[in-house]
C-alpha cells in the first residue's frame, strides 16, 4: 500500500509539472506572435505620426488638445473595438501667450564672456557663435513654466544664482534676494543610472521654485531645464504657488544658458529682463477617450491601461505621451488582431490632463467607482516611446513573486527589470485615491530605457521624428504580452 500511494504522488507531481510546463510553452508561443505582429505590421508608429504631425502638442483646454480628442475617438472606432467612449471632465486652461522674452545685459557682460571664452571655453559651444554676433544684451533661449502668471509688462532685476535650496536660504536670510531675479541652477546628479531618479532629485527647483524664492522677496525666477543634455532648448513644466506667498513669473531657461550666466555672473552684476503674458482662464470641458474589449469570463472585472492624451506645448508631445497612448492602442489592437479572447474586460484609456491637474485620471476613477467598476489591474506607459526593459510594480510581495516568475517569457524580448516602485499618475486613483474600490490591485508602469528621455521631455525636440518605430512597437508588444499574462492569471 505505501509502494502504491508513493507512485500515485509521484505520478500526479510529473503530472503537474508536465501542465505547468504545457502552460509556459502555450504563453512562450502567443507572447512571440505578439511581438511578430507587432514589429512585422504595427499600427503604433503611423497612428502617432497622425497625431503628432495632424495636431501637434495637446495642453490642457486648448483648441489642438479637442481636436485630437475628435481624431482618437474616430481612430479607435476604425478598429471595430467592442466599445468606444469619450469620457467627459473639466480640466484647467493655462495659455503661454504671445509675448516671452528674457534678456540679460550688463557692462561688464562682453569683457567678462570674452575671458570665459578664452580661459575655459563656453559652457556649451552653440552658444558661442550666436552671442558673438549680439551687442552688450543678448535674448535668451527660455520659456514660462506652466501655470506661471504673467509679468504684466517687462520686469527687471539682478540675477542671483543658487545650487541649491541650502544656498536659497542663506542668501535669502542674508536679505540678498529681495528684488532679484533667482536662478535655480542644480543640475541632475549624472552618477545615478536612472535619469527618472535625478530628475527626482532636482525637479523641486520647477515645481516650488517660484513660492522658495518668493518668501525672500524675490520678483521672478529662472530654473535650469530639467534635462541631461547641454543645449539651447528650454524644457517647460508644472509649477505650484503656495497661496500664502506672493505670485512671482517663473522660466524655464536652457541648460547650456544656465551654465553660462551661473559661470559669468558672479562678477558681472547681470541685469534681466522678464516679459511674459501668460494667463489662466476657466476650465473648459474635455475628454478621456476609452476603448474596451468585453471580458468573456469574468466582464465585470476590468484590466485598465494606457498614457495620458495631453502634452506640453512646446513641440509634438510624441515621447510624453503620445508614445504611451499608441502603446496602449497598439496592445489592444494586437490582442484583438492575434484572435485572442480575454478573460477580463480589457480598457485603453487615453486620460487627459496628466501633466497640470490629473483631472482625466480622477474623473476616470470616480466614474469607476460609481458603476462598482473591480479593476484587478491597471498598467501605464508615460516614460517615452523607447526600448522597453521592464515594468515598476504598485504591487505587494505575492504580486511580486507572481510577476517576476513570468520573467523567463519575456528575458527573450530584453524584459529583464521588475521593480517595486510607482506605476504612474493616471493610475494611481484607482488605487491610492478616494474613489478606490480596490486597493488591493496590481499597478504596473511601462519602463523603457531611460537615457535619452530627458533629451526631449518638456521641450521643442519632443517630436514625432524623435521617436524609432522599432522601439515604439517593441513597447506595444511588451505592453501586450503582459496585459495577455495578467489576464491569463488573475481573478
Amino acid at each position: 500500500m505505501k509502494m502504491n500511494i508513493a507512485i500515485f504522488l509521484f505520478i500526479a507531481a510529473v503530472s503537474g509539472t508536465s501542465g505547468i510546463n504545457a502552460q509556459r510553452t502555450d504563453d512562450s508561443l502567443f507572447i512571440r506572435r505578439i511581438y511578430d505582429e507587432a514589429m512585422m505590421n504595427g499600427h503604433a508608429y503611423k497612428r502617432l505620426e497622425e497625431l503628432c504631425k495632424g495636431y501637434g502638442s495637446r495642453l490642457s483646454g486648448s483648441d489642438q488638445a479637442e481636436r485630437a480628442v475628435v481624431w482618437a475617438g474616430n481612430m479607435l472606432r476604425s478598429y471595430d473595438f467592442d466599445t468606444v467612449v469619450l469620457q467627459p471632465c473639466m480640466v484647467p486652461r493655462w495659455q503661454r501667450g504671445q509675448t516671452e522674452v528674457l534678456k540679460v545685459s550688463s557692462p561688464l557682460l562682453n569683457k567678462r564672456l570674452k575671458q570665459f571664452n578664452d580661459t575655459a571655453g563656453w559652457a556649451c559651444e552653440a552658444l558661442e557663435e550666436r552671442y558673438r554676433k549680439e551687442a552688450a544684451s543678448y535674448t535668451l533661449p527660455a520659456c514660462a513654466l506652466g501655470g506661471s502668471v504673467g509679468t504684466n509688462g517687462p520686469i527687471t532685476g539682478i540675477l542671483r544664482v543658487v545650487h541649491n535650496q541650502a544656498e536659497l536660504d542663506m542668501l535669502g536670510k542674508a536679505g540678498k534676494l529681495k528684488g532679484t531675479m533667482v536662478l535655480f541652477n542644480e543640475p541632475f546628479d549624472e552618477k545615478k543610472i536612472s535619469t527618472f531618479s535625478a530628475y527626482g532629485g532636482c525637479v523641486y527647483q520647477r515645481v516650488n521654485g517660484a513660492s522658495l524664492a518668493a518668501r525672500y522677496g524675490a520678483v521672478a525666477v529662472l530654473v535650469r531645464s530639467m534635462s541631461n543634455s547641454c543645449d539651447l532648448h528650454p524644457h517647460t513644466g508644472v509649477m505650484h504657488y503656495e497661496d500664502s506667498l506672493p505670485k512671482i513669473p517663473a522660466m524655464a531657461v536652457a541648460t547650456s544658458v544656465a551654465n553660462t550666466l551661473a559661470a559669468v555672473a558672479h562678477d558681472s552684476r547681470l541685469l534681466l529682463t522678464m516679459n511674459i503674458d501668460c494667463q489662466t482662464l476657466p476650465d473648459r470641458l474635455s475628454h478621456n477617450v476609452i476603448a474596451e474589449e468585453r471580458g468573456t469570463e469574468k466582464p465585470e472585472r476590468f484590466i485598465a491601461f494606457g498614457g495620458h492624451f495631453d502634452s506640453w506645448d512646446q513641440g509634438e508631445g510624441a515621447h510624453d505621451d503620445g508614445a504611451g497612448c499608441m502603446h496602449a492602442f497598439e496592445a489592444l489592437r494586437l490582442l484583438k488582431t492575434l484572435g485572442y479572447t480575454p478573460r477580463h474586460s480589457l480598457r485603453c484609456v487615453f486620460w487627459m490632463n496628466e501633466e497640470n491637474g490629473a483631472r482625466g485620471a480622477a474623473a476616470y476613477a470616480a466614474e469607476a467607482a460609481k458603476n462598482g467598476e473591480f479593476h484587478v489591474a491597471a498598467l501605464e506607459s508615460d516614460r517615452g516611446g523607447f526600448t522597453p526593459r521592464g515594468f515598476s510594480l504598485d504591487a505587494d510581495e505575492t504580486q511580486m513573486a507572481l510577476v517576476r516568475n513570468w520573467a523567463p517569457l519575456l528575458a527573450p524580448y530584453g524584459i529583464h527589470l521588475f521593480e517595486k516602485g510607482g506605476a504612474g499618475v493616471d493610475v494611481a486613483p484607482l488605487k491610492h485615491g478616494l474613489n478606490s474600490i480596490n486597493k488591493e490591485m496590481l499597478q504596473l508602469g511601462l519602463i523603457p530605457d531611460s537615457q535619452r528621455y530627458f533629451d526631449y521631455h518638456h521641450a521643442e525636440t519632443d517630436v514625432f521624428e524623435s521617436v524609432n518605430r522599432r522601439e515604439l512597437h517593441l513597447g506595444a508588444a511588451t505592453l501586450a504580452a503582459m496585459i495577455y499574462l495578467l489576464d491569463q492569471n488573475l481573478d
